[in-house]
């Protein structure tokens, strides 16, 4: 059991760095997004390719038909056609896979998230979805403009929190205000990565009926 000495701070222990390396695993895993699916596509479509390929070979050695096409008779009538055609086979082929090794390239190498955002906490891992901090900022800047309640619409990007406000026709809307509102609610919530908040008042109004 450990004391403080009169007039002294608290002291806070920090978490293990074990225990912080694992709430950031954590983190990271649910803000991710899973490039499991891509992988399986890839993985099917190279055993789709092969045993297309082994068993075309193995029906040209036995003799044999697939589907009554002779795999043989394929590959001469390939080698009897024209140059040009031959040539605009190969590109239109090469470019369809490049193409899809491209996007697999990119899908694999470029960040992929979920729409959520973590939460600085000393003690545990928290994780916010979009749509929470979204409706938050909104409600903020709803608060101190008046508004009604579907007349602010709020949007998270990766560091931007958008804030659209749709105030009636001929209604003023304090939008320094607002945005001072939802920078206090970013704040309190401390998301990570910083989100930056912009608040824009819709120029055309809305009709109240």
């Amino acid at each position: 059991m450990s004391s403080a000495a009169p007039g002294s701070e608290p002291v806070t222990k920090a978490p293990p760095a074990d225990a912080d390396r694992f709430l950031r695993r954590i983190v990271r895993r649910e803000t991710s997004a899973s490039r499991t699916p891509s992988v399986v596509v890839a993985m099917v479509l190279l055993l789709v390719v092969a045993a297309a390929v082994g068993t075309a070979s193995v029906v040209a050695l036995l003799d044999e038909r697939i589907a009554g096409i002779d795999p043989r008779s394929v590959v001469d009538a390939a080698v009897r056609a024209p140059a040009g055609l031959v040539d605009a086979v190969v590109v239109v082929v090469g470019a369809a896979i490049a193409l899809v090794g491209l996007w697999f390239l990119l899908h694999g190498v470029l960040p992929a998230r979920r729409p959520r955002h973590a939460v600085r906490s000393a003690r545990l891992g928290v994780v916010v979805d979009d749509e929470v901090l979204a409706s938050a900022a909104a409600r903020a800047a709803r608060s101190v403009t008046r508004l009604a309640p579907d007349a602010a619409v709020g949007s998270v990007g990766r560091r931007t929190l958008d804030v659209v406000l749709l105030p009636a026709s001929g209604v003023d809307v304090a939008a320094v205000a607002a945005t001072e509102a939802v920078e206090r609610e970013l704040a309190a919530v401390d998301a990570v990565p910083l989100l930056t908040a912009r608040v824009r008042v819709r120029s055309t109004g809305r009709i109240d009926g």
